[in-house]
């Protein structure tokens, strides 16, 4: 967004959006059965494999979390076995025909970057994807290392280059993506007001002094 003064004219980071996560990416559709963690089955996978071992949600969850990277196979019903998604979560034990099913691979670096939330199936053992989210974007983890909050600062410069003070924020968001699309990396200086200030106002009051 704009800063409080038009006459300047700065561009300010307000917030960060959410991002893509592997599963929106990988198309992965709610009430698709997660059936294997890095080759270990799970909820339909179990059945697949004919284990009578079935690891409950809370330990799914401990396998996605502490494992990385992850190799996650998903099975989705045929058209012409199962009409819905309810009927893939139904009470049946054999709610999925998994022999059947299609299968796919997706791919993650970490849990945090799957975005998509799990849930238990109707039959109780079935781990299938409850919702699709977002996850923080590349920008946003890389930012993490920072220690103090950037939020509410302006922009100074992209890759060397001043900001001049007629632009807009969608010429900054063109600008950003375009240099990221075309070189893979974007270096961007952000300043924060207060802090420039007190900066300045420590260094003239030990001017004066001196």
């Amino acid at each position: 967004k704009t800063g409080p003064n038009s006459k300047e004219n700065k561009i300010v980071l307000k917030d960060f959006d959410q991002a893509e996560g592997v599963a929106e990416a990988g198309g992965i559709f709610i009430g698709d059965n997660l059936i294997f963690v890095n080759g270990i089955p799970v909820g339909a996978g179990c059945r697949l494999v004919k284990s009578d071992l079935y690891p409950n949600l809370n330990e799914v969850m401990e396998m996605l979390e502490q494992q990385s990277p992850l190799k996650l196979t998903f099975a989705r019903a045929n058209t012409s076995a199962q009409t819905s998604a309810k009927r893939m979560l139904s009470s049946s034990p054999l709610s999925l025909e998994v022999e059947s099913a299609n299968k796919f691979n997706v791919d993650a670096p970490n849990f945090e970057q799957l975005g998509c939330q799990f849930a238990v199936g109707y039959n109780g053992t079935d781990i299938v994807v409850k919702s699709i989210t977002g996850v923080e974007g590349i920008f946003q983890r890389q930012l993490k290392d920072v220690k103090k909050s950037i939020i509410g600062s302006f922009i100074e410069s992209i890759d060397g280059e001043v900001i001049p003070s007629y632009v807009t924020p969608q010429i900054i968001i063109n600008a950003i993506n375009r240099r990221w699309t075309t070189n893979g990396q974007v270096e961007i200086t952000f300043c924060n007001e207060k802090h420039r200030d007190a900066v300045r106002n420590l260094c003239n009051t030990n001017a004066k002094q001196n």
